[in-house]
This record gives structure tokens, sequence and C-alpha cells, in this order.
């Protein structure tokens, strides 16, 4: 399994990328991409907050026990 630092280390590096997209081609940028595809990186951003969430969660529950 893989440790928990690194499995952190690496939703943040997803979230920060996707971020990233999102101010480079996002609504507010110069050449914004098409609306579904603005949309999809939005969904991203939530999808991998709510299982980074949800791992937090989990690794609490199983130094608590």
């Amino acid at each position: 399994m893989t440790p928990p630092e690194e499995m952190i280390a690496w939703l943040d590096r997803r979230i920060a990328s996707a971020m990233a997209w999102l101010d480079d081609h996002g609504k507010g940028s110069k050449k914004p991409r098409p609306d579904h595809e603005i949309e999809t990186k939005l969904d991203d951003v939530a999808k991998f907050e709510e299982v980074k969430a949800a791992y937090l969660k989990a690794l609490a529950k199983r130094d608590a026990a």
C-alpha cells in the first residue's frame, strides 16, 4: 500500500495541477478553453478534494482504533 504521506502529496499535486490549468485556460484567461473542458476540470478538482477528505477521515479513524 502507498504510504499515506505519499498519497496525500500525490492528491495535492493533482489538485494543484488542475488549478494551474484553470488559471491558464479558464474563463479568466486570455484564450479560455470551451466551457465543457473547464467544467470537466472543475469537476476533477472537486472529486480530488472529496477523495482527499475521505482518505484523511479514514486515516484518522484507523489511527484512533
